[in-house]
């Protein structure tokens, strides 16, 4: 049986996770305004397919339930917030992000399209703790890789679930098998780059994309960083040959 190697946080204070928030920061007063559209071109709409997979995990989960509260961690500019209100009218949903004009984007959209839904955002850190046993469901989308804490961050999404809730990550990742494995790292090396200046994306935005993706721990450490938190029936399911991957936890019964 292969030993799956824990993944070490660098530290809430520490140069690394400073850095790392600074420049997620301000990488995004750039690209807030055109995130969405920029990450179609990128991604050529896959993102668009891999959300199904999360609100059916959530609709698989509110099976039987009347109503819950949902945390969306990482909202960006409300890409899953607004695919799960869409969705699920019985579920009210809180979102956050580090980004305040990636928060501004997501509230715009609010108040163009959902207004009266119940939706709050605001800017906060997901290494920092926001609850005790408030949420049903908390998702994550394409933000944990950025995170530079990301057992700190588990802990504080599983002290923040109700009993019996359900963490959901959804990701990119890197493709851990051939031939895929080999054409991502093509298109990551050479066409995204061509792509971000075609586009006028931010300069170092592309490759922090890839840098990023070549952080992101397997998705078995992943599973494990939910397990060491404390969650049980976890389990991870790679989409589109391993580009992406959606990882799964839940909050033991009281």
């Amino acid at each position: 049986m292969e030993t799956i190697a824990p993944v070490q946080d660098p530290g809430l204070e520490s140069e690394e996770a400073r850095k790392r928030k600074k420049y997620m920061v301000d990488l995004f007063v750039v690209q807030a305004k055109n995130y969405d559209f920029h990450d179609d071109i990128y991604g050529f709409y896959a993102h668009r397919l891999w959300v199904r997979t999360m609100v059916k995990i959530i609709e698989k989960f509110m099976k039987g339930k009347k109503r819950a509260d949902m945390l969306d961690m990482g909202c960006g500019t409300g890409f899953v917030t607004f695919n799960v209100a869409r969705k699920l009218p019985s579920i009210d949903i809180e979102s956050f992000d580090l980004s305040p004009d990636m928060i501004a984007v997501a509230k715009e959209r609010y108040e163009k399209g959902f207004k009266g839904r119940k939706i709050k955002f605001w800017v906060a850190d997901a290494e920092i703790p926001f609850g005790v046993n408030k949420y049903d469901i908390v998702t994550t989308s394409f933000a944990f890789r950025n995170f530079a804490n990301k057992n700190l961050a588990t802990k504080n999404v599983f002290n923040a679930l109700k009993p019996g809730g359900i963490f959901i990550i959804q990701d990119l990742t890197k493709p851990e098998k051939h031939p895929m494995k080999g054409l991502y790292a093509f298109y990551m090396k050479y066409i995204l780059p061509i792509i971000a200046r075609i586009l006028g994306t931010e300069k170092s935005a592309a490759g922090w994309l890839k840098k990023s993706t070549d952080f992101m721990p397997k998705n078995a450490q992943l599973q494990k960083i939910l397990e060491d938190a404390g969650m049980v029936n976890c389990y991870y399911k790679s989409l589109s040959g391993g580009i992406a991957c959606i990882v799964v936890g839940y909050k033991p019964e009281a």
